[in-house]
């Protein structure tokens, strides 16, 4: 009796509970579990997160409009704020029907950051370079630690974003780009990448894990 007691009471590893690549949860009701608690944050935190866009777009348009000898934006960036702005309404209305839509705030976030330090505040000379890096960087890690549901979905938007900035430094930079500085560009995007995917890869693993403890 004590041991059928035993297995009846035992729980399986948290690693057993977890799938190893696609980070899924194994059990029905912990998955749902969790998918309750991810609704519930993201309802709150975007919340926050379209009415500020809301705000920066209408603040540029008045800036743009109003201050013309100080402030001057393109079409382009009033277009890409309205538009995130929108989207990130669109997901605030209805992940609390499919949480899936959660997946989607890194890379989107990413995104817009990108749009921001690789167009908008560069131009082209060194101090700007570095500035845009150094920012740049450290927000598309912050929106990763904070915002980050799917590790390949978010690793996968910011390859090409990261290999775009990169390429456009470069070329700035250097008037011509010799082929061995053009692989070492492609080797330096490659482990720059790898180590986002990874960094991406044990914030979703530790998460999850860290709810599995809780529960």
């Amino acid at each position: 009796l004590e041991k059928r007691k035993n297995k009846e009471v035992s729980v399986p590893p948290l690693k057993h509970m977890l799938s190893i690549f696609s980070l899924i949860f194994g059990d029905r009701e912990m998955r749902l579990a969790f998918e309750r608690e991810k609704k519930a944050y993201y309802r709150r935190i975007l919340l926050v997160v379209w009415p500020l866009l809301i705000t920066l777009a209408a603040l540029l348009i008045v800036l743009d409009t109003v201050y013309t000898d100080f402030y001057s934006f393109n079409t382009a960036t009033h277009f890409v704020n309205g538009i995130a702005a929108v989207l990130f309404f669109v997901i605030w209305l209805f992940v609390k029907k499919q949480v899936i839509l959660s997946w989607f705030v890194c890379p989107l976030m990413t995104a817009f950051a990108f749009y921001y330090f690789a167009v908008v505040d560069y131009d082209g000379s060194v101090v700007s370079i570095y500035y845009t890096l150094i920012v740049g960087i450290t927000l598309t890690f912050f929106i990763l630690v904070v915002f980050n549901e799917n590790w390949v979905l978010s690793s996968v938007v910011y390859a090409p974003l990261l290999t775009y900035y990169m390429k456009k430094t470069g070329d700035d930079m250097l008037e011509q780009v010799a082929a061995d500085e053009f692989k070492e560009l492609v080797v330096r995007c490659l482990f720059c990448i790898l180590m986002y995917t990874i960094v991406a890869y044990k914030v979703e693993s530790l998460n999850k894990r860290a709810f599995l403890g809780q529960q």
